[in-house]
C-alpha cells in the first residue's frame, strides 16, 4: 500500500507522519506525488493564535474531510509546539472518522517513552484522577493505557532523582555488541562472534580505553556511579579472564560505595554454565537478565535461540545456587507459531522459576531482520488480536502473582498499539532501567552501541550521544568518541 502525503506547512511531517504510519503500519508513505498512490493524505493548517487545521483522507472507498479551529493562549515560546499538537489531535480525529473505529490505543502520543508527559504533570501538581483525565481528553489515550501510564509513574516515581541528587550521581552502560548467533528477529548481523581473538581483542582494548579516559573525567569531576548495566549483544560471551579483566576496571574506575545495581545482560542460556554464573557474583553483581524469550522449544529452534527451556531452567538455577539477588527474564508476545495457548505456557513455566522481574516485550519486525522477510505478503492486522490478548493475558497474570509495571516504552515496528514492560516484585526494581528510560538522570554509554544522556537537572533537558553498534566502527572512532563525551560532562558540570 502506498500513501501520498500532502502537508503544508513543512514542518507538518515531522509532526504528523508516525501517528499516519500506526494507522498504516504496512504502508510506505511518500511526500512526492507519481500518480500511483492508494490512499492520499492531505493536511494544512491557517496560523494563528485562532488556529484552524483542515484536511483529507481519499481512498478507493470513500473520501473523508474535516476542518477544527482551535484558540491557543499560550506563550510565543510554546507556540509552534501547540500548533503541532493541535495539528495531531485533528489529524487523530480524521482517521478515526475514516476508519469509524480508535486507530491507537495511545492516541496522539507516538514516541518511545510516553511516561515522561506523566511525570511532567506529576510535576505540576496533578493528581493521578487529573493525569488520566487529561491524558484522555487532551492526548486522546484510551482510559486503560491512561491508568497503564500513571500507574507506572507512580511506581517509579520514588526511585527518580531530585535536583541536587542528579547533579552528583550517574549511571554507566557498557555495550558488548557480540552475540553467539543471530535471533531472526534482530536486523543486525555485523557482530556475531566467530573468531574469539580476532574479533573481541580488538574490541576490548578500545573498550578499556573509553572506560579509563572517562573515568578519570567521572572522578575529575567529583561524580558518582549510582549503577552499572553491562549489556549487548551478549556480554556472557566474553571469557572468564576478559570479565574478570572488565570488572576490575570498573571497579578501579567506577565502583564505590554509592554504587547500588550492578546488572550484567546474561541473556543467552548458551553462554552461561555455573562457574560463570558464580563468578558474577564474585564480581559484584546483583541482577542478571536470563531471558528465553518463550518456553516453547520449537520455538526457540526457529527464531534462532540455541538453547531450549532446560537449559532457562538451569541457568536460573545456577543463578540462585550463585546468590544473585534478582533475575530478570525477557519475553515476548507475537513470536511465529505461537498464540495465546503458549503464551499461557510460558507464564506457567517463567512463574514456577519466581524471577524478580519479568519484561514483557511485544514484537517489533525490524526491517533487515529475517523475520521480516518471513512475514513479507502477511497482513500484520491479522495477529493484532492475538498479540493483544497475550499481552493482556501477562499483565494479569503477573499481576495476580504479586509483580508491578515499574517501567514502560514503545517502539518502532511494534504489533499493534502496545508497548514492552517490566514487572517487578516489590522492592525488587531495576534502578537503571528507570533511570534511562525516564531520562533523570546522565547515562554514559560505552562501547557497542552504548547511548550516553547528558541530563541539565535544572529543565531535565538533555543532550544525545550514540556510539557505532558496529565493533569495527567503535574501534576505528573510538577516540572521537571519548572527546566528545569529554565535552558533554564538563560543559554539564
Amino acid at each position: 500500500m502506498r500513501i501520498y502525503f500532502n502537508y503544508q506547512p513543512e514542518y507538518l511531517y515531522d509532526a504528523l507522519h508516525e501517528l499516519i504510519r500506526m494507522a498504516y503500519p504496512e504502508a510506505l508513505l511518500l511526500r512526492e506525488n507519481a500518480g500511483d498512490a492508494d490512499i492520499e493524505i492531505s493536511i494544512g493548517l491557517n496560523e494563528g493564535r485562532s488556529l484552524l487545521v483542515y484536511g483529507s483522507i481519499k481512498d478507493i472507498r470513500q473520501e473523508t474531510k474535516d476542518s477544527q479551529r482551535f484558540e491557543l493562549n499560550v506563550s510565543d515560546a510554546v507556540l509552534r509546539n501547540e500548533i503541532k499538537k493541535c495539528a495531531r489531535i485533528f489529524t487523530y480525529k480524521l482517521l478515526e472518522k475514516h476508519f469509524g473505529k480508535s486507530v491507537n490505543n495511545y492516541g496522539i502520543l507516538t514516541g518511545m517513552r510516553p511516561v515522561k508527559l506523566v511525570h511532567r504533570l506529576i510535576d505540576q501538581g496533578l493528581n493521578e484522577q487529573q493525569i488520566v483525565e487529561q491524558l484522555k481528553n487532551e492526548y486522546l489515550l484510551r482510559e486503560d493505557k491512561a491508568r497503564l501510564l500513571s500507574e507506572v509513574a507512580l511506581n517509579e516515581r520514588p526511585y527518580l532523582l531530585d535536583q541536587k541528587d542528579a547533579r552528583k550521581l550517574i549511571s554507566v552502560y557498557i555495550g558488548i555488541p557480540y552475540c553467539p548467533g543471530r535471533c531472526s528477529y534482530c536486523s543486525f548481523s555485523g557482530a556475531v562472534l566467530h573468531d574469539y581473538d580476532r574479533d573481541l581483542k580488538p574490541f576490548l582494548a578500545a573498550l578499556e580505553k573509553e572506560i579509563i579516559t572517562l573515568g578519570q573525567v567521572i572522578n575529575e569531576l567529583g561524580l558518582s556511579v549510582q549503577s552499572i548495566y553491562v549489556g549487548g549483544g551478549t556480554p556472557t560471551v566474553l571469557s572468564m579472564e576478559d570479565m574478570n579483566r572488565l570488572f576490575a576496571l570498573l571497579y578501579k574506575m567506577y565502583i564505590s560505595s554509592q554504587t547500588v545495581e550492578i546488572t550484567v545482560e546474561a541473556g543467552r542460556p548458551d553462554t552461561l554454565n555455573q562457574a560463570k554464573m558464580a563468578q558474577l557474583k564474585k564480581l559484584g553483581v546483583d541482577r542478571v537478565c536470563i531471558n528465553p524469550q518463550t518456553m516453547h522449544n520449537a520455538t526457540l529452534l526457529k527464531i534462532g535461540r540455541n538453547h531450549n527451556m532446560e537449559g532457562v531452567v538451569l541457568s536460573v538455577g545456577w543463578a540462585r545456587e550463585a546468590g544473585i539477588e534478582k533475575i530478570n527474564m525477557d519475553l515476548i508476545v507475537g513470536l511465529p507459531g505461537e498464540s495465546l495457548r503458549e503464551n499461557m505456557y510460558t507464564a506457567e513455566k517463567i512463574l514456577l522459576l519466581q524471577p524478580e522481574n519479568v519484561t514483557v516485550h511485544t514484537l517489533a519486525i525490524k526491517r533487515g531482520s529475517q523475520m521480516a522477510e518471513w512475514g513479507k505478503g502477511t497482513s500484520n492486522s491479522l495477529r493484532v488480536k492475538e498479540v493483544q490478548e497475550g499481552v493482556d493475558y501477562f499483565s494479569n497474570t503477573l499481576r495476580q502473582a504479586g509483580y508491578l509495571p515499574y517501567y514502560l516504552y514503545r517502539q518502532k515496528y511494534m504489533r499493534a498499539s502496545m508497548e514492552n514492560t517490566g514487572y517487578s516484585l516489590k522492592g525488587h526494581i531495576c534502578l537503571y532501567n528507570v533511570q534511562m528510560i525516564e531520562e533523570r538522570q546522565t547515562i554514559v554509554g560505552l562501547g557497542g552501541g552504548g547511548a550516553s544522556k547528558f541530563i541539565n537537572p535544572e529543565d531535565w533537558s538533555l543532550t544525545s550521544l550514540y556510539n557505532p553498534r558496529n565493533p569495527l566502527s567503535y574501534i576505528e572512532n573510538v577516540e572521537e568518541l571519548i572527546r566528545r563525551k569529554v565535552d558533554k560532562l564538563k560543559a554539564l558540570n
